[in-house]
């Protein structure tokens, strides 16, 4: 692949006018590297669920919900390498890299190659919200050599940024939810009480209930449920 093309489909990707139409780019942009699946993600800190912050995915439906059940982004070296690393890097490095996890890593990588992620690379992102991002990416025999990492690093960084801006300029204008009252709204769509959130965040359960006051009024909802589909709907947290 030359750098010149590279840079036409890097051009393609940031003017792309639409989310559809930009994942329809990107998908073609790495299918010429062997890569048939991705995810585009924030990595959880504490307090924060890992399927919230998926910002856009093209995975193995059966895989992403076994990888909930099993709560594998603990555990998964990918993921943990993402956490430390801010240059790109193939799944067999952080294999390597998270070696002291012994079988409970060797197994997740086994098991995601048998349901079709056999081998790829993962390009570390800002994503907002969260203590770190990436986009993992795999295929049967995806090439992942130093020079197509290289370029496989511009398309994904291009399309990841083309990605947030979309969804940024979705927001309704003057909409604009605090990190916490994202947090505690998240809680509350997964049906938490407010002292269920307390316990889980380390705050007063008065201060959840101000948070959730405070996003109502932001919002303009007269309940708890109606703040979070409003919340869902302007993507102020995820559905």
């Amino acid at each position: 692949m030359n750098t010149m093309h590279i840079l036409q489909d890097a051009l393609q990707l940031a003017n792309a006018p639409t989310v559809g139409a930009l994942i329809g780019l990107y998908r073609a942009a790495i299918r010429q590297f062997g890569f048939s699946h991705f995810i585009v993600t924030g990595l959880p800190s504490h307090g924060q669920r890992f399927e919230n912050l998926v910002l856009e995915r093209f995975w193995p439906e059966d895989w992403m919900s076994h990888y909930l059940s099993r709560d594998y982004i603990k555990r998964n070296p990918v993921a943990m390498a993402s956490l430390v690393l801010r240059t790109p890097f193939t799944w067999k490095e952080a294999s390597m890299r998270a070696s002291a996890l012994g079988s409970a890593g060797d197994r997740i990588m086994r098991e995601g190659a048998d349901a079709g992620l056999k081998d790829g690379v993962c390009i570390p992102i800002p994503v907002r919200n969260a203590l770190a991002g990436c986009i993992s990416l795999a295929g049967e025999t995806p090439i992942t050599r130093k020079e197509a990492l290289e370029s496989v690093n511009v398309l994904s960084l291009t399309f990841a940024s083309r990605l947030q801006l979309l969804v940024d300029r979705s927001r309704p204008k003057g909409l604009t939810l605090s990190d916490r009252e994202r947090e505690v709204l998240t809680w509350v769509a997964e049906g938490k009480t407010a002292w269920e959130i307390s316990q889980i965040l380390g705050i007063s359960d008065s201060t959840v209930n101000k948070h959730i006051a405070g996003a109502m009024r932001k919002t303009g909802s007269v309940t708890r449920t109606q703040a979070v589909a409003k919340a869902m709907s302007s993507m102020e947290i995820a559905g």
